[in-house]
This record gives structure tokens, C-alpha cells and sequence, in this order.
């Protein structure tokens, strides 16, 4: 019985019919209607991820550089000598400087992401500003640490570790330190619940956070009540304080004009 045609592949005279074309194949989560695709794709997270990359460490070491190079340098050119008896102090006193310069710039960023300006004037990307803003946190606990550990290892300075973390226990202008310890623990509270931002709700971290302003604050009265060349640094802290200050008034200012156009166009 001769083969069907239908089926003879080896015959090159015979039509071979055209092949089905065969729909492709696409998973139910990809099949997209047209016109709707901004409305199904997947939003990006607002969070940047912040790595600990050699970029993140390098901008962290040049940093750390600058703030350990103007604290020095304002420290020693406020009328202290350098020699063996008040090396100590002097060193405790430029990180202490630098870490203040530190925190206030960082106060000052954290303020400045959530100005109403920042989306009309031009302004870095917000993922850049929010490594900045880690990046100064680290500089300002490293400093910190820093001069902490200077300061309590001073046998000359009057402060010694337990005047360091205890209120009102040293023997050197025992208020002035005091408002330090104090602004310490305000510090580690704050970066402590921003650590967490990622686990727990904006609502129990967030309000922690804005204590930073009343945290810059206590430096500030620690830095010109315990320093011993506070009148030589006067002008440092009237600008930074004044900064943050006009800053943040700029920003209620801005928040309160918004709300009012938006009230108007009710």
C-alpha cells in the first residue's frame, strides 16, 4: 500500500503542507495588556542600598581626612602649645572639633532631604545625598569615639572614664562635660533607631531621629562651656549654629507656604 503524500518526506514533488505556527508561550504574570504597563510595573524602592563597597570606605577615609585635618588644624590655631603634657588634650580637642563639624553638616543634610527647596532648586540625586548622610554619621561616631577615648586617658584633663559616661562626675567643668555624656547618649540613641529604619516602622523611628537638633544643640554649649580656647572658636559656632538654624527655619517657612497654596486650591 502505497504511503500518503501527506507523510512521504522523501518525495521533493509533493506540496508538504505549511506548519501550524505554534502561539508562543508567555507566563500569566507576563502577559501585559498595552496601555497599562505603567500601571502593573514594579515600583522602585525609595531606599537605596548602601553597601559597604570600596567606594563607600574610600569616600569615608577622605572624610574622615578632612574633618581630622580642620579639627587639628582650628585646635591648634586657637592658642594651645603642642608638647608631651597637653598632647592629649590637644588631640581630644580636635576630634571633639571635628566630630562637631561633622555632626552639624550632618544635621544640616538631614534637614535639607526633607526641604520643600530641594525639589525646585537643583539639588544632587536623593540617593547621593542619603550616602552622604551615612557617611557623615560614620565620621561623626568615629570622631566621637575618638575623642572620648583621648580625653578620659588624659590623666591631666580632670575627666577620666568614669566623668566621661557619668553626669556631673568630673572634676573639670563638671557642667560643660556633663552636657557632653549627655549628648552621647542622645547620639547613640539616634543612630541606634536609624539602624533599625529598615525593620521597624518610619513612626517609631522617625520621631527618635529628629532629636539630632537638640542633640547638635548640647554639643554646642559642651564644646564653648568645656573647652578651654572656646573664645578663640566663637565664630565657629555662632556660623554652624546659625546655619542649621536659618536652615531649618527656611524649611518650616517653605512647608507652611505649601500648605497654604494647597488650602487655597480646595
Amino acid at each position: 500500500m502505497p504511503r500518503s503524500p501527506l507523510i512521504d518526506d522523501r518525495r521533493p514533488d509533493v506540496d508538504r503542507p505549511s506548519p501550524v505556527p505554534v502561539p508562543e508561550y508567555r507566563p500569566a504574570s507576563q502577559e501585559i495588556p498595552s496601555g497599562v504597563v505603567a500601571e502593573v510595573a514594579p515600583a522602585r524602592s525609595e531606599s537605596p542600598s548602601i553597601g559597604f563597597t570600596f567606594g563607600n570606605l574610600l569616600r569615608l577615609a577622605v572624610a574622615l581626612g578632612v574633618s581630622l585635618g580642620l579639627g587639628f588644624a582650628i585646635a591648634t590655631r586657637s592658642g594651645s602649645l603642642i608638647h608631651n603634657r597637653m598632647l592629649p588634650w590637644i588631640l581630644g580637642r580636635s576630634l571633639g572639633v571635628a566630630a562637631y563639624l561633622t555632626l552639624a553638616a550632618l544635621v544640616a543634610l538631614g534637614i535639607w532631604l526633607r526641604h520643600p527647596w530641594r525639589t525646585r532648586l537643583w539639588s544632587p540625586p536623593t540617593e547621593s545625598l542619603l550616602r552622604a548622610h551615612v557617611m557623615l554619621a560614620a565620621c561623626t561616631i568615629g570622631l566621637l569615639g575618638g575623642h572620648l577615648t583621648s580625653i578620659a586617658l588624659d590623666k591631666y584633663a580632670g575627666v577620666g572614664w568614669r566623668g566621661a559616661f557619668v553626669p556631673w562626675d568630673a572634676r573639670y567643668r563638671p557642667t560643660g562635660v556633663a552636657l557632653g555624656t549627655l549628648a552621647l547618649y542622645g547620639i547613640v540613641l539616634v543612630a541606634g533607631t536609624a539602624s533599625l529604619a529598615g525593620f521597624v516602622g518610619r513612626k517609631v523611628w522617625f520621631p527618635i531621629h529628629t532629636v539630632s537638633a537638640v542633640v547638635l544643640s548640647l554639643c554646642l554649649v559642651h564644646g564653648v562651656l568645656a573647652g578651654s580656647d572656646s573664645h578663640a572658636l566663637r565664630w565657629m559656632y555662632v556660623g554652624t549654629g546659625a546655619a542649621v538654624v536659618l536652615l531649618q527655619i527656611s524649611r518650616w517657612a517653605a512647608r507652611y507656604v505649601r500648605r497654604s497654596r494647597e488650602l487655597d486650591l480646595l
